[in-house]
């Protein structure tokens, strides 16, 4: 990411950092100024992720015609809508829906230097995004949710029709399992290899939420072909499976999905 960065330090950024709790990334902001990562494997993951996922992003942006607009859901403290910046678009919009990270978001973009009409952040629930209001994106991102939600097929379904261009999908996955049998009603004896995990979230906040669904609900957590099935059942014309290197962290724990419009 290009150096934005503003002088002086804004107080209130420095008081989050001395203060508040642990960040999602450790953030170069200034000289001997960085956040204290919570999770120190993140910012890792999340750079094995940007270089499976740059080339796709930057094809897409760059062969837009007009207004190239990006829009980053479950952005956390922004670190991708920065990236997507740098890979070619005009305008993004990240979304999370805590306030936490998107006032860190907030404070990080303005500290940068970055103007409000080219990176802006929302607290919103990804399930109240109005295609009707937002319209569609070049390229959408959604990284790191999809297995916090009780609902992750209508969460895809609704990341499709934000889509105009590509849609970046990447979530923890879980082992693959032997497939599924059942018989119907109609003694039809059918298959799947297709399937979830379900976990009951802590019914409070812990000190990793930000990273973490929200308390009291189910997560449901997909396999691979789960993940794949859905977003072809989405309507994305096309579901590829990005590979990732060999030395990435977590790397059979994770999948990044490229689904097309």
């Amino acid at each position: 990411m290009p150096p934005r960065r503003k002088t002086p330090f804004d107080p209130e950024l420095r008081d989050e950092i001395q203060n508040g709790p642990t960040w999602s990334y450790p953030w170069q902001l200034a000289p001997g100024v960085t956040t204290e990562a919570h999770r120190p494997w993140l910012a890792e993951l999340t750079d094995t992720t940007s270089r499976m996922i740059e080339p796709h992003a930057r094809q897409e942006l760059e062969a837009a015609a007009g207004e190239r607009r990006a829009l980053d859901i479950g952005c956390n403290e922004g670190l991708i809508s920065h990236r997507l910046l740098d890979w070619g678009a005009s305008r993004v919009l990240g979304v999370d829906s805590r306030e936490l990270n998107i006032r860190r978001a907030r404070l990080i973009r303005d500290q940068l230097g970055v103007p409000v009409n080219r990176l802006e952040f929302e607290q919103r629930d990804l399930f109240d995004l109005d295609p009707a209001e937002l319209g569609q994106f070049e390229v959408v991102a959604m990284l790191g949710i999809v297995y916090h939600l009780e609902n992750p097929m209508g969460a895809i379904r609704l990341a499709r029709a934000l889509t105009g261009g590509v849609c970046i999908i990447e979530s923890q996955v879980i082992d693959g399992g032997e497939p599924i049998k059942w018989t119907t009603p109609e003694d039809e004896s059918r298959s799947t290899s297709a399937s979830f995990a379900l976990y009951r979230e802590p019914d409070v906040e812990t000190k990793f939420s930000p990273l973490a669904a929200m308390p009291g609900i189910v997560s449901l957590i997909p396999n691979r072909a789960a993940l794949v099935e859905m977003a072809s059942a989405a309507g994305f014309r096309s579901v590829a499976v990005i590979e990732p290197p060999a030395d990435a962290p977590l790397g059979d724990k994770r999948a990044v999905l490229v689904a097309r419009a």
